[in-house]
């Protein structure tokens, strides 16, 4: 088979950047017989596609077209145009694996979509597109669809009215070795810091973590604990900055951007704990390279995050209250650290990397089977 990933959702960063490279490098270890197209349509610098992770053997390549998607897509879904399948049909593709939760219309080609995420809220402009037509218009076209949890799966089937039998859940993995425990002795000078890495965005109820640090810090003004975020700047950035001064508390919070995958392990290891207010997430990725970190972890309850802890982690309410709380547990009681470090590494074992590209490879044969 010749099987064609569109992987453009992955070069905006965050969980999907993720994704696409550690499931690309995961299937380049498991596959040597399928052949793997990287494809994408940009308009500005199409080769940006070769930021992501290509493995160096002959059964991976890159294809792009020179295309916006933001008059692409829409012309795609209520024009007729099929710009992408002819392009792709002329790659000699057999089947698309959209990677980034949509897939292109496709009238002729079989295909697969990995779903991180389905809602049913209604959005406006852009968003409305996104969310409301393109997301679930995909998930039913597609032949397959996987699942990275058990919550997204039941929410597809309930918001997009899906069969069940075509969702099945395939998790990410755990991270590659450069997500460690770092057993080395800790600076004494160096202030313990809670960590949480995403943008600083509205889904990711990010403010509320912040109001939830704020808290504890008036209520504990001796304490030492700073908070650290790596994550691109969002639509509540401005919100928290404006909290943070207001509670004469700017210097306690580091702001480190949106850190480089290769990079980020060492705020983990470092980190007294990470600790995540979000409620909507279709998995959370950063949970699993915290354990892997052998560092607690507090999670919000909701969305996927109560699945992917499971007993490895506090969970509380995503409320500032509830996250204050879950702050003063790892920070002043060391035993319930040492205990929540044990179950994390534990935790980790059952998500891999190589069996999510197993499933995954396995799941290309059925859709193709089925089609012939």
């Amino acid at each position: 088979m010749r099987i064609a990933l569109e992987v453009s959702g992955a070069l905006a960063g965050g969980g999907f950047r993720r994704y696409t490279d550690m499931i690309v490098r995961a299937l380049a270890a498991e596959d040597k017989k399928n052949e793997y197209v990287l494809f994408g349509a940009f308009w500005k610098n199409p080769e940006r596609i070769r930021e992501l992770y290509l493995p160096p053997q002959p059964n991976f390549s890159v294809a792009t077209i020179k295309a916006p998607q933001r008059l692409l897509l829409p012309a795609e879904e209520y024009l007729g145009l099929r710009w992408q399948e002819r392009s792709l049909r002329a790659l000699g593709v057999d089947m698309v694996h959209g990677f980034s939760n949509w897939l292109p219309r496709l009238d002729r080609m079989p295909s697969l979509m990995t779903l991180a995420y389905a809602t049913d809220e209604r959005f406006t402009g852009w968003d409305g597109f996104y969310f409301n037509t393109l997301l679930p218009r995909s998930a039913r076209q597609a032949d397959k669809v996987l699942a990275i949890s058990g919550v997204a799966r039941e929410a597809a089937i309930k918001h997009w009215s899906l069969d069940p039998k075509k969702v099945e859940v395939v998790y990410y993995g755990a991270p590659f070795d450069e997500f460690r425990p770092d057993d080395s002795p800790r600076d004494p000078d160096e202030k313990p810091y809670f960590l949480f890495v995403g943008v600083t965005r509205t889904t990711k109820n990010t403010r509320i973590l912040m109001e939830g640090f704020v808290r504890f810090k008036k209520l504990h003004p001796e304490a030492p604990h700073r908070f650290v975020i790596c994550g691109a700047p969002g639509d509540e950035q401005a919100l928290i900055e404006e909290l943070l001064a207001k509670a004469g508390l700017t210097g306690e919070v580091t702001f480190a951007g949106n850190v480089e995958q290769s990079k980020v392990a060492p705020y983990y290891r470092k980190a007294l704990a990470y600790v995540s207010a979000s409620a909507l997430e279709g998995f959370h990725l950063p949970l699993i390279e915290a354990m892997a970190c052998g560092i607690p972890t507090v999670a919000a309850r909701g969305g996927a995050q109560t699945e992917i802890v499971a007993d490895a982690g506090l969970h509380v309410d995503p409320t500032a209250e509830d996250m204050c709380r879950g702050m003063e547990a790892v920070a002043f009681d060391p035993e319930l650290r040492a205990r929540m470090r044990a179950k994390g590494l534990e935790r980790c074992k059952d998500f891999s990397w190589s069996g999510a590209a197993r499933k995954t490879i396995a799941a290309y044969e059925a859709v193709y089977a089925a089609r012939r």
